[in-house]
């Protein structure tokens, strides 16, 4: 039986798989893999500088939404304050219409009467008509400014119409002053009078 022929490797590299390791060859794949390697690296550093700018991104962003928050809800409190005052001052302000509107009507019913006008004949029968109106206007206005400490945004019912005339002159203060001067200043009249009645009593 013959042997088996064989093919006997070639170990030259030129003729065993042609031009494949060739050192032209060797070195264009040597560059191919430098520039694979540099495309690699630079896409790693564009992923890294994409990720730290995402990471810096939505630091700004979560620093920006914890600012919204707080400026939003404290404009949220305040407005809701400020509605409710309003809401407040706009009840107010319709109460104290309706208490004008309401002495109005008073005003305008006592100023109708006119008793300059009355006849003596017919004086008791008007008088008797008209003080009912007079003593239920002075009712309203007593009460009305009794209840001064139900407003809150208005101190106009704190003091009645007419009492700052009848403060201009304090009679009784004007009084206790002159007492008091008078008290504080009799031993030296009272000691003036003695050296006088003393001087003419001497002179006679």
């Amino acid at each position: 039986m013959p042997e088996p022929k064989y093919r006997q490797m070639e170990l030259n590299p030129r003729t065993a798989d042609g031009e494949q390791h060739s050192p032209e060859q060797v070195r264009l794949q040597m560059e191919k893999a430098r520039q694979q390697a540099e495309f690699f690296e630079a896409q790693r550093a564009q992923w890294e500088a994409q990720r730290q700018a995402l990471e810096q991104s939505n630091e700004q962003k979560a620093l920006f939404n914890e600012g919204l928050n707080d400026v939003g809800m404290k404009l949220h409190y305040a407005v809701q304050r400020m509605d409710h005052e309003l809401d407040s001052m706009k009840r107010e302000y319709e109460e104290v219409s309706r208490v004008c509107d309401h002495l109005k009507r008073h005003l305008k019913i006592l100023s109708s009467m006119q008793p300059e006008q009355w006849s003596t004949e017919g004086f008791s029968a008007r008088l008797h008509e008209a003080l009912p109106k007079l003593e239920r206007a002075e009712s309203d206005f007593n009460e009305i400014y009794a209840s001064a400490g139900h407003y809150k945004h208005t101190d106009i019912f704190t003091r009645k119409p007419g009492e700052e005339a009848k403060k201009g002159l304090n009679w009784k203060g004007i009084r206790d002053e002159l007492l008091r001067g008078l008290a504080f200043h009799f031993p030296l009249f009272l000691l003036l009078l003695i050296s006088w009645a003393v001087y003419h009593f001497l002179l006679s």
